[in-house]
């Protein structure tokens, strides 16, 4: 008797299980969170997300909503009915009347996730959307999968020569870069790699002259564009001409939404800057 009861009870538990999965209906306004969900659970349970995301690919031949993360429409969202949005720092306070306006009309709850400036930063943020959606053993599978990627590439690469290097957001006139309490540059210094603008923060614009004192030997580009478009664009510029990040090899292009989005392709990027300037 006691076993057909504790079969009763698993099946109920697992019948609710499957009832709560597909009550699941997300909004995501923001590509990373929206990588980390496809890796958490899938894309399945998307209603909405950023006109921007393009990862997985099978998002763009989906009927999921496109939303402008920074021209929310209200009534559009709502009529998706979401049950969990996932926001972000960067877009929460000039879109928050329009995210308080959706959670108020739908119930819907609400995670933002906090701009993340380390790698252990963009761990914190898989665990929390973990927990938001109930799954904190994937997510926390996934944090330690990728804990154990990152220290390999760490231990494979401690004992290196030590590079120097500029993240390069935009290319001239308007240079942008990635300084220090930046998740990218936190990538370089766990692979050996020592970022000539780190005692600046976050993305400031720097100009050609502050690029040629400091003279990093290797120009990681996370601008968009080819390889064969970043090397014509820094060897038109005068003043970097003799500056070795000049040479095509030490030109390091690594995808730019794995480099730029911190979620769970970022250790794909890590391992290919340090292969790019380390071998």
């Amino acid at each position: 008797m006691k076993r057909v009861l504790l079969l009763i009870a698993i099946f109920m538990l697992s019948a609710c299980s499957q009832e709560d999965d597909s009550s699941l209906r997300i909004v995501s306004l923001i590509p990373s969170n929206t990588e980390i969900v496809n890796e958490l659970v899938g894309t399945d349970y998307f209603v909405g997300i950023s006109s921007v995301d393009n990862y997985p690919e099978s998002l763009n031949d989906s009927d999921i909503a496109k939303i402008d993360s920074f021209n929310i429409n209200p009534e559009e969202v709502i009529q998706l009915k979401p049950t969990h949005i996932i926001s972000h720092e960067s877009i929460s306070e000039s879109a928050k009347a329009e995210i308080d306006q959706i959670v108020e009309a739908t119930n819907a709850e609400l995670l933002v996730i906090n701009d993340a400036k380390t790698l252990d930063d963009v761990f914190e943020s898989i665990k929390q959307i973990g927990e938001f959606l109930n799954v904190s053993d994937k997510s926390d599978a996934l944090v330690e999968k990728m804990k154990d990627e990152r220290e390999q590439l760490i231990e494979q690469y401690k004992n290196t020569d030590e590079k120097t290097a500029f993240v390069l957001i935009t290319t001239p006139p308007d240079i942008y870069v990635a300084a220090n309490d930046t998740f990218m540059s936190s990538v370089l210094n766990d692979i050996n790699i020592v970022n000539v603008f780190d005692d600046l923060q976050d993305f400031p614009m720097v100009d050609v002259e502050a690029v040629v004192e400091r003279s990093p030997e290797y120009l990681i580009s996370a601008t968009g564009i080819s390889k064969e478009q970043v090397s014509h664009v820094v060897n038109d510029e005068k003043a970097f001409k003799n500056m070795p990040f000049t040479d095509e090899e030490k030109l390091c292009v690594p995808n730019v939404d794995e480099i730029s989005r911190p979620g769970p392709r970022i250790l794909s990027a890590m391992k290919d800057i340090a292969e790019c300037v380390h071998e």
